[in-house]
């Protein structure tokens, strides 16, 4: 039984270790093995960034966050008012609240921009 058993193994191995199989493995390894071998080496030879333009669009973003957290800000107060007039208590709150969230989000957004890029704005 164990013969048998040795046996079937050997003939399904046989069936899907070929050499064109084996050929096929080595031309697709081949290019990654050699990356992986020099990658150390390419690693040693890195410049370094120039970030000098960086902090200028970061401050643009940083603004375009603020102005965007305004606006929300003055739609939700606006909204909310709205909802009030409405009789839509919780509507109202919900869009209080939103406006609220919107002042968070001006609050935090240096914060964010800065974490984000690693630029002191």
């Amino acid at each position: 039984m164990t013969a048998t058993m040795n046996y079937r193994l050997s003939a399904m191995a046989s069936r899907t270790f070929t050499k064109q199989r084996a050929k096929d493995a080595a031309l697709t390894l081949g290019p990654v093995l050699l990356a992986v071998a020099i990658s150390p080496i390419a690693a040693h030879a890195q410049g370094s960034v120039d970030v000098t333009g960086v902090t200028a669009a970061m401050k643009t973003i940083e603004t375009s966050c603020l102005l965007g957290g305004a606006l929300a800000v003055v739609i939700g107060i606006v909204f909310g008012v709205f909802q009030f007039m409405g009789r839509n208590i919780s509507g109202g709150f919900m869009a209080i609240g939103g406006g609220l969230f919107a002042g968070i989000v001006i609050g935090f957004a240096p914060q964010w921009v800065s974490s984000l890029t690693g630029q002191s704005i």
